[in-house]
C-alpha cells in the first residue's frame, strides 16, 4: 500500500474545504494516509522530515506559498510532490498545467507522471516561481488577508491602484550572465518557470526545465504608463520601446540603495541585497501525462 503525507494549508484560499474530500478520496484508493493530526502545528519541513523514512508522496493543498514552505524538505529527501491547488494564484499548477479542480488533480496519482523540474534559491530560501520587490512586495505587505481570501486576484488588483499613488520608484543594480544593468525601476521580478502574478508570463521561452532565471524590470516614467504593457506583461512578448528590460542567467545578483523587503512566491521573506540561483532538476511533481508546457 503506497503511503501519501498530507499536507493542507487551512489558510490557502479555499484550502478548509478540500481536506476531508482529499483524505476520503485517498483511502476509496487504496492509499495509506500517514497521521500526524497528534503532532503540534509545527511548518511543513518538519513534520515531512519527521515522515521521510517513511518515502511517502507529499500531498500539499494550498497556494504557491505552500509549496515554498515545503520545498526545502522536498528537495532535502527527493521526495515526490502531488499538489492540489488551493491558493489564490497558484501559478506553479498554471505552469505545469495541474487541474485545479481538487478531484482531477488528484486522479493524477492514476494518470499523472513524475516529472522532474528546476527550482530556485533566493538569500538560501528555496522557491518555485518568483523573486520580486517594488509593487509586488508592498502589494504582499499591506494587502489584507479577508479581502485576499473573498477576493481572491481582485484584493491584489485593488491594493496595487493604492500603492501606486503614492510609490516612487527605487535604484536597482542587476548582474546577470556577465552583464550589469543599473535603472531606476517600479518593479522587479526573477522567474524560475514562466508563470507569476496572476498567469502573467515572464518570457515567452521561459520554462520549469531550462536551468535558467529569467527577470524582468518595469522602468516606465510614469506608473500609469504600465498599463500600456498588460498585452506583453500576460503574452510575455516585449519590444524595447515599452520600457523594460528583460535578463537571464543562472545566476543573478541584485543591490539597491537602501534595503528593500522582498518577496518569494507571494510572501514577504527578504531583504536586498540578493543572489539567486537556479537548482536545475530539483522537484519531483506530479504532472499530466499529456502536459508538455514546463
Amino acid at each position: 500500500m503506497k503511503k501519501i503525507l498530507v499536507l493542507v494549508n487551512p489558510k490557502a484560499r479555499q484550502g478548509h474545504l478540500v481536506e476531508e474530500e482529499i483524505t476520503a478520496w485517498l483511502k476509496e484508493n487504496g492509499y495509506e494516509v500517514l497521521d500526524h493530526k497528534s503532532t503540534p502545528k509545527r511548518p511543513m519541513t518538519e513534520v515531512i522530515d519527521d515522515f521521510a523514512k517513511e518515502s511517502p508522496i507529499v500531498l500539499v493543498s494550498g497556494g504557491d506559498g505552500s509549496v515554498r514552505e515545503a520545498l526545502p524538505a522536498l528537495i532535502r529527501h527527493n521526495l515526490p510532490l502531488l499538489l492540489i491547488p488551493s491558493g489564490t494564484a497558484n501559478n506553479l499548477a498554471r505552469t505545469l498545467n495541474i487541474p485545479t479542480n481538487t478531484k482531477d488533480a488528484l486522479e493524477l496519482l492514476k494518470t499523472g507522471q513524475i516529472h522532474v523540474v528546476d527550482t530556485g534559491i533566493v538569500n538560501g530560501i528555496p522557491f518555485m516561481n518568483v523573486v520580486g520587490l517594488g509593487l509586488s512586495t508592498q502589494v504582499n505587505r499591506v494587502v489584507q488577508a479577508d479581502l485576499k481570501r473573498w477576493l481572491g486576484v481582485f484584493a491584489f488588483i485593488l491594493t496595487a491602484i493604492k500603492v501606486l499613488l503614492r510609490m516612487t520608484p527605487f535604484w536597482v543594480q542587476l548582474e546577470f550572465d556577465g552583464k550589469t544593468h543599473n535603472a531606476f525601476s517600479w518593479q522587479v521580478s526573477i522567474c524560475n518557470g514562466r508563470n507569476y502574478g496572476n498567469g502573467l508570463v515572464i518570457h515567452k521561452d521561459a520554462s520549469l526545465e531550462d536551468a535558467t532565471l529569467h527577470g524582468l524590470s518595469t522602468e516606465t516614467k510614469k506608473w500609469w504608463h504600465s498599463f500600456i504593457l498588460i498585452p506583453a506583461l500576460i503574452t510575455g512578448k516585449f519590444k524595447h520601446e515599452n520600457d523594460v528590460t528583460s535578463f537571464s542567467g543562472q545566476t543573478i545578483q541584485l543591490r539597491t540603495k537602501r534595503t528593500m523587503h522582498v518577496d518569494v512566491d507571494g510572501d514577504v521573506r527578504t531583504t536586498t541585497p540578493l543572489k539567486i540561483r537556479v537548482l536545475p532538476r530539483s522537484l519531483r511533481i506530479f504532472i499530466p501525462v499529456e502536459s508538455n508546457q514546463t
